[in-house]
């Protein structure tokens, strides 16, 4: 519904402060203890399974807390050829990333200006993390061995011990690397990472030449690299939907013939994939929301199974961007059916969410969807699982907007649609107040609702007058 961080919520809870390097390890080695960070650079245009197989061996085998990926805003060594546009490949990586815990992507060498190098980097991330973080940069064996001639290498010694991977047909030979760490100050680490001969050139020819590149990058970058047409691809876009066939395993077979689509198994699995699809407050934001519409659903008589459900897959699509967002609803085809929402692309995860939740999981319920579907604006005549979901959205408990107190404490005190006619009354006048756009669909629902009180008013009259 409107009532999200680019809504009614912007307005009410304190903003968070944008990060320095990146979500999730922000603040990594606040706490004092000792951290191992990683440090991928690349261009990664785009990444692949190389790449992600590398970051997650020296991970292990070097026990490291995280590892953040890094994609080159201007590489210094590239400036000759066309690259992707930089905020392509960060989203490409972002994408990438989500499902590992271990992982997150960083904006500090696009957002910096001119020519990308690795030591303005490690100083960036040495002046932002404490002294207890270390750093350890990871790159290929064969980059190691000219990293003497990088620029100021003496200072990217000093800052970060080096992981050389190695690559098929290149090994780093024992004297080289000494001769490296002495005539350098550095501290080389090997990693025999698996053998994938695998490149982002290789992947760029394959779709050039009209080639499958599945299986070689991960299945989100796919679909990204179709909906926007990178590196040639040249297939119709519907193309996209047959990756959702790996969906269909063995494990969903089992999760859903245990349980059922609204027993336990089923919801901790789909808490789990939303925990790595969206940032942690919006997680936390989901689980209120499934919360809160359980408790709706028995104190209004409705499935408490179907609304928690509900409630945590709500925001499924709330970790896109923008433009993102309006690619995703081009990729499931919907693009046309929502114009309107074009120039308002925070409500458009609503209906993304449905459609990619049908696609990827046929077994749901139509109500559910449709109540994921709507809670960005509501409908005529909606569902009481519909209000349910669109109330528990703007009153679960991690709001803290002045005024939603008094809508949790209408819940059981009044019939459904009042509350949910409560609820509009708190959300429009809210975006009125701050000058902000309302959705046609939203107008709609708001004039409608306030006729069929009317006419409930009227005949609660005229019941009183006899």
């Amino acid at each position: 519904m409107v009532l999200t961080q680019a809504g009614v919520g912007a307005g009410c809870e304190q903003a968070a402060a944008a990060p320095v390097v990146c979500e999730r390890f922000d603040d990594l080695g606040a706490d004092g203890r000792p951290v191992r960070l990683g440090i991928m650079g690349g261009t990664f245009d785009p990444i692949h399974i190389g790449h992600l197989a590398c970051a997650e061996q020296a991970r292990e085998a070097f026990s490291l807390d995280a590892v953040v990926f890094i994609p080159a805003g201007k590489p210094a060594f590239k400036l000759k050829r066309d690259v992707t546009p930089a905020e392509q490949r960060f989203e490409m990586c972002r994408l990438a990333v989500q499902g590992n815990p271990a992982f997150d992507v960083s904006r500090i060498e696009i957002d910096r200006p001119g020519v990308t190098y690795t030591a303005d980097t490690l100083r960036q991330l040495r002046e932002h993390y404490p002294g207890n973080v270390a750093l350890f940069f990871i790159t290929g064996a064969d980059a190691v061995c000219s990293i003497l001639k990088w620029r100021e290498s003496a200072a990217i010694a000093s800052m970060a011990e080096l992981i050389a991977a190695t690559r098929p047909g290149y090994a780093l030979s024992e004297e080289t690397k000494l001769t490296i760490e002495r005539s350098g100050n550095f501290r080389i680490h090997m990693l025999e990472a698996t053998g994938l001969a695998v490149s982002s050139s290789y992947l760029r020819a394959r779709v050039q030449a009209g080639l499958s590149i599945r299986y070689l990058t991960v299945r989100r970058v796919l679909d990204y690299i179709a909906a926007h047409g990178l590196y040639g691809w040249k297939r119709n876009r519907e193309a996209v939907c047959e990756v959702s066939e790996v969906e269909a395993d063995r494990s969903r077979a089992t999760e859903l013939g245990a349980a059922g689509i609204l027993g336990d198994a089923f919801y901790q699995a789909r808490r789990d994939d939303l925990a790595h699809r969206v940032k942690r407050s919006r997680f936390e934001h989901s689980l209120g929301v499934s919360e809160t519409a359980a408790r709706m659903a028995r104190v209004y008589g409705q499935d408490e199974r179907l609304a928690r459900l509900a409630g945590l897959l709500h925001d499924w699509d709330k970790g896109y961007d923008d433009e993102g967002i309006r690619a995703r609803a081009v990729e499931l085809g919907i693009a046309d059916q929502l114009a309107s929402y074009l120039d308002m692309p925070h409500l458009l995860h609503g209906p993304t969410a449905a459609a990619a939740l049908a696609r990827e999981f046929p077994e749901l319920p139509a109500p559910l969807l449709q109540a994921i579907r709507l809670h960005t604006t509501g409908a005529v005549g909606m569902s009481p699982l519909d209000l349910i979901v669109y109330v528990a959205d703007v009153i679960e408990p991690g709001r803290y907007c002045a005024g939603v107190d008094k809508l949790r404490d209408m819940v059981g005190k009044v019939e459904l649609e009042d509350l949910f006619m409560a609820t509009l009354v708190y959300v429009v006048g809210n975006l009125i107040e701050r000058r902000k756009l309302i959705h046609p669909d939203t107008v709609t629902v708001w004039n409608y609702y306030v006729a069929r009180a009317r006419e409930r008013a009227a005949a609660n009259d005229a019941k009183g007058s006899k």
